[in-house]
């Protein structure tokens, strides 16, 4: 369950198809802000092996994993891939790029900046999933996996994403295809044609203003192997949690600054 102005949102949604479709008991929920990332009980903070390429909001998908596996779940299957799979292309629909990884990321460090210019190189052909879904199941398959759960993962499937090629526009525009399968099941506008934006954005900065603060205080203070390694330049960083402190916050920009703490306990745990 997300927090912000999407969470109410999100509940009446959740109610409405609970009781709409053939959903099986019983209904796990797990509250992201009591379990919040980064929190004392966070096996990243711990000192876990965790790698940093796992899921980003480790905690409260690790309770939810709990809670499946103590039900008896040996199988998860996801909805990952189902928004790659309608997704627009560039010629059919124009956008900017998001410009260079380092632009927005002023704590870079001198060598992790001058490695950037060869972040493309030799890098695997083009798979026939989408590489941002294949980033999503690389996420998630080590929790689900460590607790003996099978994840499977339906839009992934190459036939369905066969499927998404060979769909016209008008059917993948604004996941057209998604909104009127879920209408014909007997669902109402609220639903499918959502306009409030469910996101675990207010999540990441609850735990970016309150609970990183000491974390940030500590790994400035005892060092870090990413500033040993110049892959972090502390001064940048203590620059850029000082702005975090005074606000406003800004979700484009300290948002990632997640990852510099999960590369850091990723980091400190396997050296």
């Amino acid at each position: 369950m997300i927090a912000g102005p999407g969470r109410a949102h999100q509940i009446r949604r959740r109610s409405q198809i609970l009781n709409t479709l053939p959903f099986a008991e019983p209904d796990h929920l797990i509250d992201a802000l009591e379990h919040a990332p980064l929190s004392r009980e966070c096996a990243r903070v711990r000192g876990e092996k965790i790698s940093p390429y796992e899921e980003p909001l480790h905690r409260p998908f690790t309770v939810l994993t709990e809670a499946l596996v103590h039900h008896g779940a040996r199988v998860v299957v996801t909805g990952l891939g189902g928004d790659e799979m309608v997704a627009l292309s560039q010629a059919e629909y124009p956008h900017k790029s998001m410009g260079e990884i380092g632009d927005g990321l002023p704590w870079i460090g001198d060598r992790a900046r001058a490695a950037l210019e060869f972040a493309d190189e030799g890098i695997a052909p083009p798979a026939a999933v989408n590489s941002m879904t294949l980033l999503s199941l690389e996420t998630t398959a080590p929790v689900l996996l460590r607790a003996g759960i099978w994840p499977v993962h339906p839009f992934a499937d190459p036939g369905m994403v066969q499927l998404g090629e060979w769909l016209p526009m008008h059917w993948r525009e604004l996941k057209q295809l998604q909104r009127r399968r879920l209408a014909a099941l007997g669902l109402s506008t609220d639903v499918t044609e959502s306009r409030e934006r469910e996101s675990f954005a207010e999540v990441v900065e609850h735990t970016l203003t309150t609970i990183a603060r000491p974390l940030f205080a500590e790994m400035l203070h005892e060092g870090s192997p990413l500033f040993d390694e110049e892959l972090v330049d502390p001064d940048r960083l203590r620059a850029a949690v000082r702005r975090l402190a005074e606000g406003p916050y800004r979700e484009d920009g300290d948002a990632q600054l997640l990852e510099v703490l999960d590369l850091h306990f990723a980091a400190r745990s396997f050296l």
